[in-house]
């Protein structure tokens, strides 16, 4: 307790979500509740997949990192971080030339 307030414990549901507030414009509420009465979910669920589908840019640079090693690894790709930083879409031009060879060997027709 302190100052004679006595300290507590945040709410949390069975699922160990905790309540939260955020303020949005009425639109954007009544958009939600709408979105989420579609789909048969609450706003607080709708709200934490949108979340969970957005990158952090630190998640988004390791997620390109290990897509690079993966490309080096398997593809013995060549191409250096700044090569690919200055060549816009190199990794799905990458992606592309392996499929058009994947396509080509199961046809018979490996370049």
């Amino acid at each position: 307790m302190k100052l004679g307030v006595p300290e507590v414990e945040p709410r949390c549901t069975v699922t160990g979500m905790a309540d939260s507030t955020i303020k949005v414009p009425e639109g954007t509420r009544d958009h939600l509740a709408a979105l989420a009465k579609e789909r048969g979910t609450t706003i607080g669920a709708l709200v934490a997949a949108l979340a969970a589908e957005q990158l952090t840019a630190e998640q988004t640079r390791a997620r390109v990192a290990e897509s690079r090693r993966i490309m080096r690894e398997r593809m013995h790709s060549t191409l250096t971080d700044e090569e690919f930083d200055s060549t816009p879409h190199a990794l799905e031009r990458v992606y592309e030339i392996a499929a058009e060879k994947a396509q080509n060997t199961l046809r018979g027709n490996a370049a």
